[in-house]
């Protein structure tokens, strides 16, 4: 279904682009939508800094398909489970700047500062809070120019990721009598892994309009030094924007991805996934479908300087639950070129 949704997108803007001339990058739509990563090479010597600030809310579960109340979550006639997440917002500061030694290839590297919170209910009518915060797992790599014809373009995207995030994450638990103790999953800021971040970016640009696609996946090479590895992701998505002005876009984006389970199993007694759905490793997975509105802002007088931001809204879900679910993605970035070819 994923991969027919994202063909689709992609056939219709194809066949209803206009035919144009070549690429003009100083346009506000020659950027993809702000959520989008490693869209576009830039010139050689130029030098491209980046920062975005993403915040998601997750709100009430879902057991495939299905809302599923936090009560039966926790009743012993419905799931079991002692304690259940009732909401987690998360918040991500992106820090990226990019590189091009030549036309066809531009280097880059991303550095995430990760923030969540994550509220839960007890089967005997109890609440508490958990939070952690810290480095995410830096990303660095190269987008390699593969062909461009007039007005479009196709990139190859080849991004690593490396453990600096976290995954031994503490705090205090109602049961732990005062101590901080390991925390599940999702809590944690990093993978413990090297992961592989491959890709494909397809880009389009005529008369007013600008669409583009892009399919990529993380793969994980082996479990971490806790014997666990996140689930591999697989996500495909598609885009067009329209100028509203000489330096104002707006675009829209839909959005596709499948996450596995996680292998293996943290060790930590307080990981114990028959006391909380966060916990189980075969609970993690899903499929989850977006569409979305976004905005670029280009000042070409500030040396390139653009403002953007993005908001994703949920179209399907059907997650490996009892697991929360998502309600709102938003992202809001700032991107200046200070050297220019």
């Amino acid at each position: 279904m994923k991969k027919l949704t994202i063909l689709s997108a992609a056939a219709v803007l194809t066949l209803t682009a206009p035919v144009a001339a070549q690429w003009n990058a100083s346009r506000a739509d020659s950027h993809a939508p702000i959520g989008v990563m490693g869209d576009h090479l830039h010139e050689a010597g130029e030098v491209m800094l980046s920062y975005r600030y993403m915040t998601m809310t997750m709100e009430g579960s879902r057991i495939g398909s299905d809302p599923v109340a936090d009560a039966d979550i926790v009743s012993p006639s419905g799931e079991g489970f002692m304690i259940t997440p009732t909401r987690m917002p998360m918040t991500m500061q992106m820090f990226g700047a990019m590189f091009a030694p030549s036309d066809r290839i531009t280097f880059m590297a991303m550095l995430p500062l990760v923030s969540s919170s994550m509220d839960h209910v007890t089967r005997h009518g109890g609440a508490f809070t958990t939070e952690s915060s810290g480095m995410g797992d830096i990303r660095v790599g190269a987008m390699v120019g593969l062909a461009d014809w007039a007005n479009q373009s196709l990139h190859l995207n080849a991004m690593v990721g490396l453990p600096t995030g976290s995954i031994e994450q503490m705090d205090v638990l109602p049961i732990s009598e005062g101590r901080e103790v390991q925390l599940p999953y999702p809590m944690q800021t990093g993978s413990g892994t090297f992961d592989l971040h491959p890709g494909l970016t397809w880009l389009g640009q005529a008369g007013d309009w600008s669409w583009g696609a892009q399919g990529n996946a993380t793969i994980r090479t082996g479990r971490n030094s806790r014997d666990w590895a996140l689930g591999n992701r697989v996500q495909g998505s598609a885009w067009w924007s329209r100028l509203l002005s000489r330096n104002l876009s707006a675009g829209l984006r839909l959005v596709a991805t499948r996450t596995g389970d996680i292998d293996g199993m943290d060790a930590a007694p307080s990981v114990n996934p028959a006391m909380v759905p966060t916990a189980r490793t075969d609970l993690r997975g899903g499929t989850l479908v977006e569409g979305g509105f976004s905005v670029n802002l280009y000042i070409p007088q500030a040396r390139a300087f653009r403002i953007a931001g993005e908001l994703l809204l949920p179209i399907a879900q059907n997650l490996d639950g009892p697991q929360l679910e998502t309600d709102l993605t938003f992202v809001l970035g700032l991107q200046i070129v200070p050297i220019q070819h």
